[in-house]
C-alpha cells in the first residue's frame, strides 16, 4: 500500500529515492467550454455557481492518480513532501517517492 503525506515522511522509515524527488505533474484547468454553454443558456444555470472550484478539485484528483501510477511503476512505498500551485489556469502538483528502509 503507497502512504501519502503532506511533508517530509520520517526518517527512520523512508529514504528518498533521488531518481524520482520532485516530480511534477501539470494539469490545464479550463471551464470555457461551460462559460459557453451558460451564455447560450442562461435558464440552465439555475443555482449552479462553483464550477471552477469543482474543476479544480477534479484535476488534482487525477493529477494525484497520476502520481500513484508513477509511483507504483517505480516501486516506492511512499509519496511525500506534496505541493499543491494553482496558478493562470494551471495546477502544479509536485511530490518525491520514497521507499522503506
Amino acid at each position: 500500500m503507497i502512504e501519502i503525506i503532506k511533508k517530509h515522511p520520517p526518517k527512520k522509515k523512508f529514504k528518498l529515492v533521488k531518481k524520482y524527488k520532485n516530480v511534477k505533474i501539470v494539469k490545464k484547468i479550463s471551464t470555457k467550454i461551460i462559460d459557453d454553454f451558460f451564455k447560450e443558456f442562461p435558464e440552465e444555470k439555475r443555482g449552479r455557481k462553483s464550477f471552477k472550484s469543482k474543476e479544480l478539485e477534479i484535476m488534482k484528483l487525477i493529477a494525484y492518480n497520476d502520481l500513484l501510477i508513477k509511483c507504483s511503476v517505480a516501486n516506492c512505498d511512499c509519496i511525500g513532501d506534496t505541493k499543491e500551485v494553482f496558478k493562470n489556469e494551471k495546477l502544479e502538483v509536485t511530490a518525491s517517492f520514497f521507499k522503506k528502509i
